[in-house]
């Protein structure tokens, strides 16, 4: 069975941050290989990305091109509309049904999980790991619905949901890196290089992006 990671988010743009991220989750839980998905519309941001859909798929593509480890995916933005876990996961679970999914969260995210489309679901279709800086402590049960906090039984250093599904956390290097903070800078007529990845820093200067 592959074990293989799901790394979504608005990617506005894809940063060094995100492909540090994405390596050490990878490497850290030994997954066979990592897929970014950028959102097509991500439905709890309040203000619209920067760069349209096909320039964010593309930044990731290019970022993640000659990383065997990690892969770029267009399942949110060809099924366009709001970009919710749930569908996502559903979809790869139809096509890749052999597949033992750990879906990557940012602590901000998940402390939002009671206002996701059908909670529930998702944290029983894959495993949750929560990606935090080293020392950051974690609440694992408080961002849940009260109805859901029962499913979950302690298991060591993480919890096991009674579908078998678990939630954990892992930290990952920190590095102060924002994408908003990098469109600002771009607004500015700055240098935003060595914040992202050469070829992403191009494509951003070519397009005329931010």
């Amino acid at each position: 069975m592959k074990k293989v990671g799901i790394f979504g988010g608005t990617f506005d743009p894809v940063h060094l941050g995100h492909l540090r991220a994405a390596e050490e989750f990878a490497e850290g839980l030994k997954l066979d290989h990592v897929i970014m998905v950028p959102s097509a519309n991500p439905p709890h941001r309040e203000e619209s990305p920067g760069a349209g859909p096909r320039d964010r798929l593309e930044m990731v593509r290019l970022a993640t091109g000659a990383n065997p480890r990690l892969e770029a995916s267009d399942l949110e933005i060809e099924r366009g509309g709001s970009s919710y876990t749930v569908d996502t996961l559903l979809e790869i679970r139809r096509r890749q049904p052999e597949w033992e999914l750990f879906m990557a969260l940012g602590t901000d995210a998940y402390n939002d999980i009671s206002k996701w489309r059908r909670p529930g679901e998702v944290i029983s279709l894959a495993h949750l790991v929560l990606l935090t800086r080293p020392g950051f402590a974690v609440d694992f049960l408080g961002p849940l619905p009260e109805a859901l906090r029962t499913e979950y039984s302690r298991e060591g250093d993480m919890y096991r949901h009674s579908a078998g599904a678990t939630l954990r956390s892992m930290s990952v290097s920190a590095l102060d890196i924002s994408a908003g903070s990098i469109r600002s800078l771009v607004s500015r007529g700055l240098s935003i290089r060595y914040l992202v990845h050469s070829d992403v820093f191009e494509y951003i200067q070519r397009k005329g992006i931010y």
